[in-house]
């Protein structure tokens, strides 16, 4: 296969999907400029084994809590779905059901529901007691090891890929990411006192060895890390025959009452097996109340047919209204307001928080209802007419843009290779 073969059939289908909700980020556009001539030289670097990840970036976010996110420039990240696309499929077939972690159709949303089920189901319809028993690990990214995350996807690559020039190629690939050290050449884009303030040296990979660590932002360390305590979640579940759900760092184990001792004594096993994968269990977050008290989990409490919203995290919400409220030009701000207030009202109207979510539409100061309403269907906020983006962008620069790019194309005939969704969404005309 020639290069320019290889470019069209792997690396530009690669591009778009990496693009892909992230097309105005700084190093999007960036590479975009020039994308033709930087996936050429990308196939050069990865044809005589030179390619490297050179520009990786830190930096903090405070909500829900502080927290340090490393990435890396966007040649790294289609490096990244290089690996993680191909892959995919055979992750999915190892991974546990109960394994909810970076996996389409098991998000946090998946994950609560699974403990609903199993609480029902344990409970025998909430007439029998059972017992609820919460788990935490301690530093899971920031205490991973670089070789053993490694192994776990070498090990998908060796029993799947039958091709040994691919196979090669995957674990050189593989070997690059994982040891990329990013700690060791990063540009940090929040300021330094803020490390000192909220990140504790234990947790941040700036004070880790090389060697250690993973980094949140990178879909490899994604992917790894779901493989990184499989093994272990299937044998409380396949094994031990106790009703295990596990999103990333939290672990919920169900059982009847008569059971309870026989899961307590499987905690210690649980600790020693994870010890050897540089993994410890939180000592301070421990939970364990009979099923009826409820569960706080991934910002929600569960208790018996009944699901609300966290209180600090509704909290939050309240805050970030009033704040969306403060706002001088709302105008400009119109597509921040409604990606954030829906976020919320999400989350709201996924639970049994009807009052609560009436109360934060009821926070929207009445300046915002100028340029949106009500959905009492969706029960959301959108844009009012003349006020979607592509009217107010036909406003400020006298545009006359009538036509998407999808009705375009089928009204002239042209057939078309499906893009990211962004570009797809575009209009054209005049």
């Amino acid at each position: 296969m020639t290069e320019k073969e290889v470019l069209s059939s792997r690396q530009v289908s690669n591009y778009f999907e990496t693009r892909r909700n992230k097309r105005r980020s700084r190093d999007s556009i960036a590479y975009e400029v020039n994308w033709v001539a930087l996936l050429l030289r990308g196939l050069r670097h990865r044809a005589d084994r030179t390619f490297r990840i050179e520009q990786n970036y830190a930096f903090l976010v405070s909500s829900p809590n502080w927290r340090e996110i490393f990435a890396t420039e966007f040649a790294g990240r289609m490096a990244d779905h290089e690996v993680c696309d191909r892959l995919m499929p055979y992750v999915e077939e190892e991974l546990c059901d109960r394994t909810y972690n970076n996996r389409k159709g098991k998000g946090a949303q998946a994950a609560i529901n699974q403990v609903i089920e199993d609480m029902c189901e344990v409970s025998e319809g909430y007439t029998k007691p059972s017992w609820i028993i919460k788990l935490d690990f301690k530093g899971f990214f920031p205490n991973a090891l670089w070789d053993y995350a490694e192994r776990c996807i070498d090990n998908i690559i060796g029993k799947n890929i039958e091709d040994e020039e691919e196979r090669s190629y995957l674990r050189w690939l593989t070997m690059i990411l994982i040891h990329a050290n990013p700690a060791g050449h990063c540009e940090l884009r929040s300021p330094r006192y803020l490390w000192a303030e909220h990140i504790a040296p234990e947790k941040s990979l700036l004070r880790k060895p090389e060697g250690v660590g993973a980094a949140i932002g990178r879909l490899i360390w994604q992917t790894a890390m779901g493989l990184y305590t499989n093994d272990e979640i299937r044998w409380l579940n396949e094994t031990c025959s106790v009703r295990t759900v596990c999103f990333v760092d939290d672990i919920v184990m169900q059982v009847p009452e008569c059971l309870k001792g026989y899961a307590l004594s499987l905690i210690p096993v649980l600790r020693e097996r994870l010890l050897s994968k540089g993994v410890r269990l939180n000592e301070k977050k421990f939970y364990c109340q009979p099923c009826v008290h409820g569960l706080e989990f991934l910002g929600s409490h569960i208790k018996p047919y009944r699901l609300h919203l966290n209180n600090k995290t509704y909290a939050r919400a309240l805050t970030r209204v009033d704040d969306l409220n403060g706002l001088e030009d709302k105008y400009d701000e119109l597509d921040y307001f409604l990606s954030c207030v829906n976020s919320y009202l999400g989350l709201l109207k996924n639970r049994t928080d009807y009052k609560r979510l009436q109360r934060l539409k009821e926070r929207i100061s009445d300046e915002w209802w100028r340029y949106v309403e009500w959905d009492k269907q969706r029960l959301c906020v959108v844009f009012r007419d003349g006020y979607h983006r592509r009217e107010r962008l036909n406003r400020k620069y006298r545009l006359r843009v009538k036509l998407r790019v999808e009705s375009y194309f089928r009204d002239v005939g042209i057939p078309r290779i499906r893009d990211d969704g962004n570009y797809g969404s575009m209009d054209t005309g005049t």
